[in-house]
């Protein structure tokens, strides 16, 4: 379930209770949004001592008169639950809600988002607040959605925790002898010889470690439920939360089970990469935090909850975003599947640590800036876009990013401890497919991959149950597979398997891995494999793995050290389909090379009819017969996109576009395919 939407949103968090003692203040913002082509603001989000000053006393009135201006303004409201921001009065007066660290420390009141999970007196609190929301607004017309919490993230360490923590390992395992056997806690004479001797996380138990992570999931998951339960009996609008990108505590594919559809927050550091370095950096990270909150859906279609037409002010160094960028960071989102721009925040706190971070409205209090102009003119673009919104990215190529599997490859003691990079490793697998415009999936273990002609896993260091059966069904099929070193290593209690690895995908990649080589970062050794029945040299780093045929074919080989003549590249028919094994960490132009190989070879679909020239990535968006192009270019140079014979339509101008189109420094366009 999404919102019902006929435009796309484009919105900020807005924050009325700041500005009450502020004559004129609020309706000077309401002309401002309206100014700026902006139709719906989230509010409520750290509201809740403005909502609840005193424990039961309750001071509606003037989130009532925002909801009246709303609704004569046709402003949509996303109104928020307050739990992320509890109220001094309720820290002070039940302890117990607040966090307790990884020592042992009760957290004092301060900051945000450092309440306990598992509370059952947090829990009620939070029940009672939307439960007050709900019967008040919850059928008003101008709310589109509810968004629960705030940027849920962080574990705390207190006895309900780990009574519920216990709790949830009787379920799982039964017996202490299943679960001692699961951590193979025989190991430094770590045996468990009653429940109540769980009381601490040892991270050297990597069972346990990994356990521990798959439980907070689980209470933010029940947590986010006993919210939405009491927002039920009043309301039927669609829930969602804002996730954030790579942040590792939390498997997001698990919470994004507990909402109706997905939101992120994204504060790209553009104009922070090296000088020989250009924006596509910054842009290519984006677009691969786009394709993962897309797909924890099935594709379909996400918010951008939150950006920053401007700067921030937690980052080391915020420059400001160049003329063209703020409309080109909205319009990606829009591309990669988003069908809301909202930004953070629409008018500046006057005090506290954010109060110098961008927001639409400076502190000088008018519309006349760069930022609210650049924001008016996005505005007036997003308006001309009603026909994208609901339509799909559909992608053939899966990239298995999995959260469970990050999380026991960086708690494991490998040869290569130094180096092990797997969220880079899997962006350097991603890059070649967006600079091609190939669209993809980025999915982890537990995904459908019916859809797909090819599937990417690199770094399978841990196989989940039902992985291994999964593959090898699509392989057989017909599908392609890829993976690498450091795969198949581990079962999802991080086991070792038995029988020579890569465990359980032994089989089905026809080959056996007998030794891993390790060197620190700076020596390489080179491989070298043949694309299209040329040989090609690329330098490796990092990982080796020794490996013997067991029926797959060398495709290339190792040229130096022992294990020179060595296959680095093989692959395996098997059924209809093929795996391919990557056995070194190879310069990204290998990947380039090889991906692109793939590509052809597997006629995989592209957003443009050319190829595109360097910065420039291109993104499709489909509803029916209708194909929606957007064209962005991340350098501040022009670019000159060849369209061969296809002709499009601007959807901005209405006018034709074909032959050749010149894009600016930072430009952007949406063309309609004719």
């Amino acid at each position: 379930m999404t919102p019902s939407l006929t435009h796309i949103l484009h919105g900020a968090d807005y924050n009325p209770e700041q500005w009450v003692n502020f004559p004129g203040t609020i309706d000077e913002d309401f002309r401002l949004l309206r100014k700026a082509h902006m139709n719906s603001v989230s509010i409520g989000i750290f509201s809740w001592a403005a909502l609840e000053p005193e424990e039961g006393q309750y001071q509606f009135t003037w989130m009532d008169d925002l909801f009246a201006r709303a609704e004569k303004d046709g402003i949509r409201i996303v109104l928020a639950t307050p739990s992320g921001g509890k109220p001094n009065w309720l820290a002070h007066a039940y302890p117990e809600v607040r966090r307790v660290t990884l020592e042992g420390r009760r957290e004092p009141q301060c900051e945000r988002h450092n309440h306990c999970l598992t509370s059952p007196v947090y829990r009620a609190k939070v029940r009672t607040i939307n439960t007050q929301l709900a019967m008040r607004y919850g059928t008003h017309p101008a709310v589109v959605a509810w968004h629960i919490s705030n940027e849920f993230g962080g574990h705390c360490h207190c006895d309900l925790c780990f009574a519920a923590f216990r709790e949830w390992l009787k379920a799982k395992y039964v017996t202490l002898d299943a679960l001692n056997e699961a951590y193979w806690s025989r190991f430094w004479s770590h045996t468990y010889t009653d429940w109540s001797q769980i009381v601490h996380i040892d991270n050297s138990v990597h069972g346990l470690a990994l356990d521990w992570k798959r439980f907070m999931t689980h209470q933010c998951r029940t947590f986010i439920r006993n919210e939405i339960n009491a927002l039920r009996p009043h309301s039927s609008g669609p829930t969602t939360t804002n996730l954030m990108p790579l942040y590792d505590l939390y498997n997001f594919w698990e919470v994004a089970r507990e909402v109706d559809f997905i939101s992120w927050d994204s504060y790209p550091q553009w104009h922070t990469v090296s000088p020989e370095l250009d924006e596509t950096v910054v842009a290519q990270n984006t677009a691969f935090a786009h394709d993962i909150f897309r797909s924890m859906k099935g594709s379909q279609p996400f918010w951008l909850i939150e950006t920053t037409p401007s700067q921030v002010n937690w980052a080391p160094v915020s420059p400001l975003r160049r003329p063209g960028v703020h409309r080109l960071h909205a319009l990606q989102a829009i591309a990669h599947g988003s069908d809301a721009v909202c930004y953070f925040q629409f008018r500046k706190s006057r005090g506290s640590c954010e109060k110098l971070h961008g927001a639409v409205v400076d502190h000088v209090g008018h519309g006349e800036t760069r930022i609210f102009r650049e924001v008016t003119s996005l505005g007036e673009c997003l308006e001309k876009l009603s026909d994208v919104v609901g339509s799909r990215v559909k992608a053939e190529v899966g990239l298995v990013f999995d959260y469970e599997n990050r999380w026991a490859l960086e708690a494991s003691r490998n040869p290569q401890n130094e180096n092990k990079s797997y969220p880079a490793t899997v962006l350097d697998f991603h890059a070649p497919f967006w600079k091609r415009g190939i669209a993809v999936d980025v999915i982890d273990q537990t995904a459908d991959l019916s859809a797909y002609k090819l599937v990417v896993a690199p770094m399978l260091y841990m196989i989940r149950p039902g992985f291994t059966e999964k593959i090898t069904a699509f392989v057989e099929n017909g599908g392609t597979f890829v993976t690498t070193y450091s795969s198949g290593l581990v079962d999802e209690n991080d086991l070792c398997f038995l029988g020579g690895f890569p465990g359980p995908l032994r089989k089905l990649m026809g080959i056996w891995v007998e030794e891993t080589d390790a060197l620190p970062d700076g020596f390489t050794r080179q491989v070298e494999i043949v694309h299209s029945g040329k040989p090609q040299t690329y330098a490796a780093r990092h990982w080796f793995d020794l490996i013997h045929l067991e029926g797959a074919e060398c495709l290339g080989e190792y040229r130096e050290d022992f294990y020179a003549g060595r296959p680095a590249l093989t692959k395996n028919s098997y059924g209809k389909g093929r795996a391919y094994y990557i056995a070194s960490r190879n310069e990204s132009r290998f990947q380039d090379d090889f991906l692109a190989q793939l590509a052809d070879e597997l006629a995989l679909q592209r957003a443009w009819p050319a190829d595109l020239p360097h910065g420039v990535s291109a993104i499709v968006r489909e509803k029916g017969e209708k194909r929606f192009v957007f064209l962005l270019n991340f350098i501040d140079r022009k670019a000159d996109v060849s369209i061969g014979h296809q002709i499009f339509t601007d959807m901005e101008t209405g006018a034709p576009v074909s032959h050749l189109l010149c894009l600016e420094p930072f430009e952007s366009k949406i063309l309609q395919a004719a």
